[in-house]
């Protein structure tokens, strides 16, 4: 193990503040005591939780700890540190809210001693104010999260500062077909912080996209200097533009936000590091980052059954910076051998109602256009025509995903129609690695971060050689 691995993949768990009662803990306590972790429940007065015996301190436990999860109110918290520190567990997770965010000078100074006692006896602690970590290719979590009944291990890893707000991406995401490797949750930071995590998920295996929600950073030297080191794309919404939320960042984590013209300065210079407005386009571009390759190139190819979604398109196209793809003579022979003649063969390619018929040879066409880098594809086909004629979807998206694969050229698929259409397409094309987003705008950016990060690894690939 190295020594964050005990905080996603841990032998042994203590729960300190375990709960059989519905109050904060219960889920996090019921979870990991009919789970394949070995966890032992501490409470100071219960004899037994959920029919397993009960422990009145750590330190009576007659085995040894690797991570302890501390669910008991702010004034107990130092005392259970202490003891952890006396057991000599690995990793400590404080999900005890009421530090240094209440600006309140005794639990300000509580925040403090249990910082030094993590520095003084080298012990890994993650919070307080957290909701800890789900890691979702083992199971293991800290939090109170239903994993999927079926698969839905990903590579995307989530990094937030804000507690709930981790189990709030996570229940969004998989609604809508996202999977998820891992997610932590930093609260206050006393000893992890967003450096600590980056270097990890940059050696994890599982993760291949990072997400990144940061309210300040207290190690900027330290920051600048893993970014230099990241070959994995990170997606961060920073928030603290305004003055009134610079203010409320200092109640919510304690966090000092600093001056947000350095930190757009920051995420401009270095290559790896994304900057976003929201949450819902950092999942949508996350899931472009990790289902599709890197765009090669800045040539746009438009396939859609909407001429004013394709105009719309090439707007955020030239907008981004990138190019409405002029498609090579030969492909639109190709087009027009099988479509009617009152389609749009010019790019954006607006096949109306025809794409029943001419959708599979358009992709074909497309995809085998040296002057074409990516696919948009704006699905516009409603529920009623989908439902009635049978529109082969599994089989187009089966074709897609064999295309992407062959000639190495992302697709994202835009669904533009009500909620049942996009659930139904999305569950359909996550069976085939294709990631379906609401927005026509999320996904050019995509394109553009994706090209721009094609270019940054290979610089360096270069400066490797």
């Amino acid at each position: 193990m190295t020594n964050l691995d005990v905080f996603f993949n841990p032998k042994t768990v203590a729960i300190i503040g375990a709960s059989d009662t519905p109050k904060f803990g219960f889920g996090t306590t019921r979870y990991l005591l009919n789970s394949k972790f070995k966890t032992y429940p501490v409470h100071i007065y219960k004899e037994r939780i959920f029919g397993q015996k009960a422990y009145k301190n750590i330190n009576d436990i007659p085995e040894e700890i690797d991570l302890a999860i501390i669910l008991v109110p702010n004034d107990k918290v130092l005392d259970a540190v202490k003891d952890c520190i006396t057991k000599k567990v690995k990793g400590i997770i404080i999900e005890s809210a009421g530090f240094a965010e209440t600006n309140i000078k005794e639990y300000v100074e509580i925040q403090k001693q249990i910082e030094k006692l993590a520095q003084d006896h080298d012990i890994r602690i993650l919070g307080p104010n957290c909701v800890g970590v789900i890691n979702f290719v083992n199971r293991f979590t800290s939090t109170e999260v239903e994993f999927p009944e079926t698969e839905n291990v990903g590579n995307i890893s989530i990094i937030a500062q804000s507690g709930v707000l981790g189990n709030v991406f996570v229940e969004w995401g998989l609604s809508q077909n996202i999977r998820f490797a891992k997610s932590i949750t930093m609260g206050n930071k006393v000893d992890i912080d967003e450096v600590d995590l980056l270097e990890y998920l940059q050696n994890d295996k599982d993760t291949k996209v990072i997400t990144l929600y940061l309210e300040g950073v207290k190690r900027g030297k330290e920051f600048l200097e893993v970014l230099k080191k990241m070959t994995k794309p990170i997606i961060v919404v920073k928030n603290g533009t305004s003055e009134i939320g610079i203010k409320a960042i200092q109640s919510h984590t304690g966090s000092i936000a600093g001056n947000d013209i350095i930190y757009d300065a920051v995420f401009k210079q270095y290559k790896c590091i994304f900057r976003v407005n929201d949450f819902y386009e950092m999942l949508n571009i996350a899931t472009v980052f990790s289902t599709q390759p890197l765009s090669k190139g800045k040539n746009i190819a438009i396939i859609t059954g909407s001429g004013s979604l394709g105009i719309l398109a090439c707007d955020k196209i030239i907008e981004e910076g990138l190019n409405v793809a002029k498609l090579h003579e030969n492909t639109i022979s190709k087009m027009r051998e099988v479509a009617p003649n009152w389609v749009s063969l010019k790019n954006p390619v607006d096949l109306g109602p025809s794409q029943f018929i001419t959708l599979e040879p358009a992709l074909n066409a497309l995809y085998s256009d040296p002057n074409v880098d990516s696919i948009l594809f704006i699905f516009t086909i409603p529920k009623q025509p989908l439902v009635d004629f049978g529109f082969p979807i599994k089989k187009i998206f089966r074709l897609i995903q064999k295309l992407v694969e062959q000639f190495q050229k992302p697709c994202i698929i835009v669904c533009f129609g009500s909620r049942w259409l996009f659930e139904f397409i999305s569950k359909q094309a996550s069976k085939y690695n294709l990631p379906v987003i609401p927005s026509i705008k999320d996904a050019v950016k995509a394109f553009r971060m994706m090209y721009e990060f094609n270019t940054y690894l290979t610089s360096i690939n270069r400066v490797n050689i």
